[in-house]
């Protein structure tokens, strides 16, 4: 009977907002990661993850281990590796089911940029690498590959998300080194590049390189060449001028839980993680309507949908949810 009203109220569905604007998550965002409510950092403790990366992506996932030993209730992103397959140039498949909370992680090594956007691709088709197995994706690129092609990257990320809409394609800036050379000009103009991409899409931006450019106090740390200023890596974040040391590694893993607080509270009732709220998120919502004080998800509804179904944060979804769903409903 619930969900029938449900589907009745949908005509009613007529306040219309626009999808979830840029987001740029930069060094500006990590000092709000612990103020965060409880219940967001358990919205995050529900999301999935896949990462494909090399050495410093190591470096971040070490750093979300020790946020998470540190204070597992608050910190509860956990990762689970994932077999590269070398000859098919592709992260192994994704297991059915997956966890909630966890960061699938590649490790594919540095086989040269236009290799990296290949290996996603082909994770993300023939592996499984998207909705329903994980809500997020996201494919690092390292310091050593200065010379990649900006407009490759997006172009990448742009189709992956016209063959899989359900899920969020998280965009990263380039890891930044200490030096002041020419090629971390070349790093700063893929990042400036790919900031300005995502600002005119609406997409949303790991901005790691602006992170690794600040100090933890928020002093920018720049160099000039040829007349213009760019970033460059704070030499108290690195042992070596480019892997992140503890300090280093426990700073980027805050500014990852900043970026998947964007995606936590982004746009409310947004099921499927896309950034907007339409039809397919009111498919979703219907499956999971289950009435007032009812807590455990209804056959056909996992975890992971319930809790963001729960617009009003009350543990149960009803019809004041479906309310807040209409507040933010944007059909195509």
């Amino acid at each position: 009977m619930i969900r029938k009203l449900a589907v009745g109220l949908l005509v009613t569905l007529s306040t219309v907002c626009p999808p979830a604007p840029a987001e740029i998550i930069d060094h500006d965002d990590i000092a709000g990661v612990a103020s965060l409510p409880q219940s967001i950092m358990d919205a995050i403790g529900r999301q999935r993850w896949f990462f494909a990366h090399a050495s410093v992506g190591g470096n971040m996932i070490s750093g979300l281990g020790d946020l998470h030993a540190a204070d597992p209730s608050r910190h509860q992103l956990v990762s689970s590796s994932v077999s590269y397959l070398t000859g098919q140039m592709r992260a192994a498949d994704a297991p059915i089911p997956t966890s909630a909370g966890t960061v699938y992680r590649c490790s594919r090594g540095n086989p040269g940029w236009q290799d990296k956007l290949t290996i996603l691709e082909n994770s993300v088709h023939y592996s499984g690498w998207h909705v329903p197995s994980v809500d997020a994706v996201m494919n690092k690129f390292c310091y050593i590959d200065e010379t990649a092609d900006a407009a490759a990257y997006t172009n990448s990320m742009s189709l992956l998300e016209a063959a899989q809409p359900d899920t969020v394609f998280v965009y990263m800036t380039m890891p930044l080194m200490t030096g002041e050379d020419y090629a971390n000009v070349q790093r700063n103009l893929f990042n400036a590049a790919v900031r300005a991409y995502c600002i005119e899409h609406d997409r949303l931006l790991f901005d790691i390189a602006d992170m690794e450019a600040h100090d933890p106090a928020g002093n920018e740390y720049t160099f000039t060449y040829g007349g213009q200023t760019y970033q460059k890596l704070y030499g108290g974040y690195t042992s070596d001028g480019g892997h992140l040391n503890t300090t280093g590694r426990q700073r980027i893993a805050l500014g990852w839980y900043a970026t998947a607080a964007a995606l936590a509270t982004g746009v409310p009732a947004d099921l499927d993680f896309d950034r907007d709220v339409d039809l397919d998120d009111f498919a979703l919502f219907a499956s999971c309507l289950a009435g007032p004080g009812v807590t455990v998800p209804p056959p056909g509804c996992d975890s992971t949908t319930y809790g963001k179904a729960d617009v009003d944060g009350d543990s149960d979804v009803d019809v004041s949810d479906l309310a807040g769903l209409q507040n933010v409903f944007a059909p195509p």
